[in-house]
């Protein structure tokens, strides 16, 4: 009698305990559909929009946001076709957002660097730092110390002002630029001989006439006994905007 007991209470525990853990380890139905996967582009996209940032550095990187919107925009697709096995909406979006804004930062960026900061390794000067002086009419000591300086390779020199009008249209390599636009030299009232400068650009570079501002950059030479109705000085440029 006893040994039924036994027995009967073991069976009642081993069922008990298997129920246990059958309830803990069954994996009901709604679980498996709750479940949904990360697509690759979801990845790809987010991270090409973190790396998007490198645009700012240098316009070659403009190709990461590109391929993080195209990814992006693939993903996204992909999910919304089958977003019952496929997750990452908002990841997708979010990779494809910051493609698209480093994209535009950076190469809004990149366009007022080329167009607007002075070229590293030049140094700019204004039209009033190379004026004579106009009760002796002599030329600062330190433009002549700059002008040494370009000529020995040590510094260049960048300065920005108005094309004067030349002969040729296109192909032009040799011009003059002014403070103020569009002054011939030769009308009334005489300019000074620092006024203008005479650029000629080296290294095979060549321009178009344009009455907007124009910058160059270069060596500077100085000619301190030019001769009548000539220019005291000149800038070989190997830079121009």
């Amino acid at each position: 009698m006893t040994d039924n007991n036994d027995k009967r209470k073991r069976s009642e525990f081993d069922d008990a305990l298997r129920g246990y853990y059958h309830d803990h380890d069954e994996v009901r139905p709604d679980e498996l559909t709750d479940y949904r996967s990360l697509t690759a582009e979801t990845a790809g996209s987010l991270i090409l929009g973190f790396l998007s940032v490198l645009t700012f550095i240098s316009i070659l990187f403009v190709v990461f946001p590109l391929m993080g919107i195209v990814i992006g925009i693939i993903a996204i697709r992909k999910i919304l076709n089958a977003p019952e096995v496929l997750s990452g909406l908002g990841m997708s979006s979010a990779g494809v957002v910051l493609c698209v804004v480093f994209a535009i930062g950076g190469l809004y960026y990149q366009y007022y660097v080329s167009s607007y900061e002075i070229p590293m390794g030049y140094r700019e000067v204004g039209f009033e730092f190379l004026a004579e002086d106009p009760r002796t009419g002599q030329i600062d000591p330190e433009v002549l110390l700059l002008a040494e300086s370009t000529q020995q390779n040590t510094s260049r020199i960048f300065i920005e002002g108005f094309m004067q009008p030349t002969r040729n249209i296109d192909n032009v390599t040799e011009f003059l630029i002014g403070a103020t636009p569009e002054r011939s030299r030769f009308a009334p009232p005489k300019p000074s001989k620092t006024e203008f400068v005479r650029v000629r650009l080296t290294g095979g570079l060549t321009t178009s006439y344009r009455n907007s501002l124009v910058g160059v950059g270069g060596i500077l030479h100085v000619d301190r006994n030019p001769k009548p109705g000539e220019l005291i000085y000149r800038i070989d440029a190997d830079f121009i905007r």
